[in-house]
């Protein structure tokens, strides 16, 4: 796992004022956060709460699709994910639709998934 700044962190809690009101203190106190870092405490209650919040960043994840023959079960190990439920929580995806994939078959469309993971684009080399 890539060590992540506070403040990216935060933005994928939701936010200032949501990580405020996840552990009910003043939002001024989790803006100082930013800057100066998440109390180790309050960082161990967040890493419990949320923890598809610490997992590696994006594109880190965007790097593994440059293997056309990435399937559903590479993704999810990828990932760090153990079931299809995850990993459509991850992607926001109904877990019907993920389940229906096949585990060795290639995921569906790439950049599809780049837009799911938040990437509007693909870059050009990756395009079929």
């Amino acid at each position: 796992m890539e060590n992540l700044t506070a403040s990216e962190i935060i933005d994928r809690l939701g936010g200032t004022a949501e990580v405020a009101r996840i552990c009910q203190i003043k939002s001024p106190s989790v803006s100082e956060w930013r800057s100066k870092g998440i109390p180790p405490a309050r960082r161990q209650f967040l890493e419990l709460l949320k923890p598809e919040a610490f997992a590696a960043p994006p594109a880190a994840v965007v790097r593994t699709f440059s293997d056309k023959r990435l399937s559903k079960r590479a993704l999810r190990a990828k990932l760090g994910l153990n079931n299809d439920a995850q990993l459509a929580k991850m992607l926001q995806l109904r877990v019907e639709l993920v389940e229906a994939w096949a585990e060795e078959d290639q995921v569906p469309s790439i950049p599809q998934v780049l837009r799911l993971l938040g990437i509007e684009e693909p870059p050009p080399s990756w395009r079929p």
